[in-house]
């Protein structure tokens, strides 16, 4: 009775300790976990036409935007943006301003945590930035351009035109919600972003320079917890519903007992063979054949129930899931279960290996003394 009720003490406390020992994984978000918001500003250099006829600071002009994303992992996120300003151009020696807005969805790679493997929240992060985008400049009918060539006042039509952007962000964390960003990213532009589509250049383009703030919202980052096995919770689960069943019969039939006046005599010995049944299971996860830290305990408590019943014969059982893999190979796996704790108790328990029958299955095959499947291993008495 003391040892069944110590195997159902065990069974519930292994779940709480199996976690010391198991792989480690990120825990799950949901989608409104893990977004952002970005307020950026800084300057904009313009590559256009007649780009010979200014100075750098001639073709530098403000530029400000606003991002709103969320990271998926700590590897990958996503991020739209809304910005625009005025653009700086040249035509043949006059500097005149296009105003715009412009519109982009960005990839977003975290470059630190994909060629480092993600520990925990990082101090600083380079992210790489891959778009794409719509640019829309406003129409002007006042711009002023007096050259020799194309003296007087000139219209800039309104136009849109699609963009493909790349660049760098150095992400500075300040605390636990907000982060100093630094960013360059580089957009290619159709010809006629600026007005201009009739000299030798077949593209525009923008070199932009910013820097700005990050807020994150609630659940911020990612955490790393151990990995749990579907297999192994439900596992354990059963292995708290049978003890607690055999606890219960075990409990009747001490109730029993008890109620007869003159109970027939018994011999100690025979009494304590008679008390010997289905006394543990040892979980493996799934695939693996390796006896964790937390399930020695299960087995240390089997080797002792073996050696105080010197009489009976004990049958390692070992099990396998159909609905993981082939038969051979669940086959494979239920072999080198059932070898890993044969040893064990032969060797490390001094349990004489003529005391011990190994049987291994797969799948759906069971003996017919044994009434649940665990797709682990059954330790049972065998008479």
């Amino acid at each position: 009775m003391k040892k069944i009720l110590f195997l159902l003490a065990l069974a519930s406390f292994a779940a709480m300790c199996f976690a010391q020992n198991g792989e480690k994984t990120l825990r799950k978000y949901g989608y409104w976990d893990n977004w952002f918001i970005q307020w950026q500003a800084g300057g904009q250099y313009t590559f256009s036409e007649c780009q010979q006829y200014s100075s750098f600071s001639g073709k530098l002009s403000p530029t400000v935007a606003l991002n709103v994303g969320k990271f998926f992992s700590p590897e990958v996120g996503t991020r739209i943006q809304f910005g625009g300003w005025t653009s700086k151009n040249n035509l043949a020696g006059s500097i005149y301003n296009v105003k715009y807005l412009n519109g982009n969805i960005d990839a977003l790679f975290n470059m630190s945590n994909i060629f480092h493997t993600y520990k925990g929240i990082r101090n600083f992060n380079l992210i790489g930035i891959l778009g794409v985008g719509v640019v829309h400049t406003f129409k002007d009918s006042n711009v002023n351009v007096s050259t020799e060539y194309e003296p007087g006042l000139h219209t800039l039509r309104s136009t849109n035109s699609g963009a493909i952007r790349a660049g760098l962000q150095a992400d500075f964390r300040l605390g636990e919600a907000w982060s100093l960003n630094v960013e360059a990213n580089g957009n290619l532009l159709r010809d006629d972003f600026n007005g201009q589509e009739k000299y030798s250049a077949s593209n525009d383009a923008t070199l932009n320079v910013l820097i700005g703030l990050t807020y994150r919202f609630n659940k911020r980052g990612f955490a790393i917890v151990e990995a749990a096995d579907p297999m192994l919770i439900q596992s354990l689960n059963d292995q708290n519903n049978a003890l607690r069943l055999q606890v219960k019969e075990y409990k009747a039939r001490y109730e029993s007992k008890e109620a007869v006046a003159e109970p027939k005599p018994v011999a100690k010995e025979a009494a304590v063979e008679d008390d010997a049944n289905l006394i543990g299971v040892i979980v493996f996860r799934t695939g693996k054949a390796v006896i964790e830290s937390d399930q020695e305990g299960y087995l240390y408590n089997t080797a002792q129930y073996i050696k105080e019943h010197p009489k009976s014969k004990f049958t390692i059982a070992s099990y396998s899931n159909t609905d993981i893999s082939t038969a051979d190979m669940n086959l494979q796996v239920s072999e080198a279960r059932s070898a890993a704790v044969f040893n064990m108790l032969k060797d490390k328990y001094q349990i004489p290996a003529s005391r011990l029958t190994v049987v291994n299955y797969s799948g759906g095959q069971r003996p017919l003394n044994v009434n649940n499947i665990w797709n682990k291993i059954n330790i049972f008495i065998s008479k």
